[in-house]
């Protein structure tokens, strides 16, 4: 809903100038990949299409800027230092979008500021993260809802709530694997959040 951010161009920009694998890698010595899905590549769901996303490309990513009309306005990711992973996260990803071309400025809050601010809506990027989910559903059920009632949600897409209804109401693995895949390409047009590693 952001004036900047509700532009999917420059949402498609800051994907592509974002170096996932170079994150997951620092962030966790190496024990995870990245992964930007809401299907962990331990559940049954999972498959490679999951780990399709923008790659890594500040051309791309600098084109983008261009088509998307952006003029060097500042960009400001909320973090804090309560969690020393979120904030690791935001300086990474502030040097990354910098060499995109972005103007992007940290703003340290303390961890209770943050999450208010989460819950309401209230910021342009968060460096944010979600505990463990045991199911893609439950995952995606974390930040997908009606943005109208629920402002903490981050993907509001009518499309995707009712997808995330339907693989709610089924027990059939197959047939909520098939909705996961959707809603994971329908994510990767739209990119209503930029996954890291699970």
């Amino acid at each position: 809903d952001d004036p900047l951010l509700s532009n999917p161009k420059l949402r498609r920009a800051i994907a592509h100038a974002i170096d996932a694998g170079q994150i997951a890698a620092v962030r966790t010595n190496g024990l995870a990949k990245a992964n930007p899905s809401a299907v962990a590549e331990s559940m049954r769901a999972f498959t490679p299409a999951f780990l399709d996303w923008p790659a890594y490309d500040p051309q791309a990513a600098g084109a983008l800027l261009k088509e998307a009309g952006y003029k060097g306005e500042v960009i400001k990711i909320q973090t804090n230092r309560r969690y020393v992973g979120m904030y690791d996260n935001a300086v990474m990803m502030q040097a990354m979008l910098s060499m995109a071309g972005l103007n992007v400025e940290l703003e340290v809050l303390d961890w209770a500021a943050q999450l208010d601010n989460y819950v309401k809506g209230a910021f342009q990027l968060s460096s944010f993260s979600y505990s463990a989910r045991f199911d893609p559903a439950l995952m995606y059920a974390a930040f997908t809802a009606d943005k109208a009632t629920a402002k903490w949600a981050q993907w509001g897409d009518p499309q995707a709530r009712e997808m995330l209804t339907r693989a709610s109401a089924t027990t059939d693995a197959t047939e909520r694997a098939a909705i996961f895949r959707r809603m994971h390409d329908l994510m990767r047009d739209q990119l209503p959040i930029i996954g890291l590693y699970y």
